[in-house]
């Protein structure tokens, strides 16, 4: 129910709701703001209060604590639940729970402020005005914000015309000056160029990593009494390494790969490569699985995830040349700027992949990312494939890291960063749930 108290400009009203299972006190209320030319909206339960604040545009609201049916905590935690109504003022008001505890438990859940009784009128009234001139001033100063993006939208579709028409005039110059378009042309052979360089590039090295990991394969089927075999699969694998080489120098002048970050589920692109890892590492090599079942989404290419993940995978299987086990683990961490991580602070999705393959010194720990770099004294293990998936994670604003523990193997942690956008809906949701 609505009370109007005296005549305004409508435009300037306040709307206040009032919470209280007496209507007394709901009466005593109204007496208390009587001067204050605001719409004061009255409800006798917290269902019929959020009921009010659906139909309403409220901007704050005054609720009693001890309620039959939901009392004012747990209305209020329907309210800072509720999208919409994040920003609304609460003040509590209670003539039992008025502890310390109390108060904080209303503070904790976004009051504005927390009143017992019984009620000083002109200092209630005192509150309630301050807030309701600071929502005014806020409200205004939107008003204000959303009239100068407007002018900026306008002032830039100005600019954009102008720009528009300063090209066109530009292109007529150019046409009539053949230097200046044959500079032009060239430049955009140029930059077609380097792009399919790139995708030729990026398909050029999937192959040779098949190839290669072939050859590895056959390697250790070979007998080792044939020389001559042995040879001329050196010789096969030393041509694919060229070969890889040559990929790194195209993939170097195409300069960029063409990427489409979306919002990604780990734990699904993980589990969904079980049949491709396991085909790739082979029967000698035991796979497995540590990963939770609801991880926040990362904002990264699946593909390209794919491939890091690939990759590592790769890595880990020429330094257990006779069989091993790898482990694979996901779990959400926050990098609070800690000197052995990269990444800037925030929040990631950590994929840790866990060989128990020959060891690595700190040389070659500290030189693994690099494209170039083979590792010595422990079968055939190269840095190529780390070096892709490091590039890979930190095009999505992520890092590749390193471990090693003597007589234990290998780790190798991709850093990705959470998606922010998909991760406070699911926690706004939660909170929405209960849960």
């Amino acid at each position: 129910m609505e009370s109007r108290v005296a005549p305004a400009n409508e435009s300037d009203k306040v709307k206040i709701l009032l919470v209280d299972d007496q209507e007394a006190k709901l009466l005593s209320y109204e007496v208390i703001l009587a001067g204050m030319d605001e719409t004061l909206i009255k409800a006798s339960s917290a269902c019929e209060a959020f009921e009010c604040l659906l139909k309403n545009d409220i901007a704050l609201i005054v609720i009693d604590v001890c309620m039959p049916d939901l009392d004012g905590f747990e209305l209020a935690a329907l309210i800072r639940g509720h999208p919409r109504f994040q920003r609304i003022g609460i003040i509590f008001v209670s003539a039992v729970m008025t502890s310390k505890l109390h108060q904080l438990r209303g503070y904790d859940l976004g009051a504005f402020d927390y009143v017992p009784v019984p009620v000083v009128p002109e200092l209630l009234r005192a509150k309630i005005k301050l807030f309701v001139d600071l929502y005014r001033k806020t409200r205004r100063l939107e008003h204000l914000n959303a009239e100068l993006e407007e002018r900026v939208l306008v002032r830039t579709a100005a600019l954009r015309r102008s720009n528009e028409q300063l090209e066109r005039r530009i292109e007529l110059r150019t046409r009539e000056r053949e230097v200046a378009l044959g500079q032009l042309y060239a430049a955009q052979q140029m930059e077609n160029i380097g792009q399919l360089t790139g995708e030729v590039a990026h398909d050029f090295n999937n192959l040779l990593m098949v190839v290669l990991g072939s050859l590895t394969l056959l390697q250790k089927r070979l007998p080792r009494d044939d020389p001559q075999c042995r040879r001329l699969l050196h010789n096969a694998m030393e041509g694919g390494q060229r070969g890889a080489s040559l990929a790194r120098r195209l993939l170097a002048f195409s300069r960029r790969q063409e990427l489409k970050p979306e919002s990604v589920d780990i734990g699904k692109i993980v589990i969904g490569m079980k049949e491709l890892l396991a085909h790739a590492l082979g029967i000698g090599i035991e796979l497995k699985y540590q990963i939770p079942s609801a991880l926040p989404p990362v904002l990264a290419d699946s593909n390209q995830l794919e491939l890091a993940l690939l990759n590592v995978a790769l890595n880990a299987r020429v330094a257990m040349p006779d069989g091993g086990r790898l482990t694979i683990s996901a779990e959400g961490r926050t990098n609070t700027r800690a000197r052995d991580l990269s990444p800037p602070p925030g929040d990631y999705i950590c994929i840790r992949m866990v060989d128990n393959g020959v060891d690595m010194d700190d040389v070659d720990r500290v030189k693994t990312v690099e494209p170039t770099f083979a590792a010595k004294g422990y079968g055939m293990r190269t840095s190529l494939g780390l070096s892709i998936a490091q590039g890979i994670a930190v095009q999505f604003g992520g890092w590749l890291r390193t471990d090693n523990t003597p007589n234990l193997g290998t780790t190798v942690e991709l850093w990705l960063p959470q998606n922010p956008v998909i991760r406070r809906v699911s926690e706004a949701a939660a909170v929405r749930s209960g849960t």
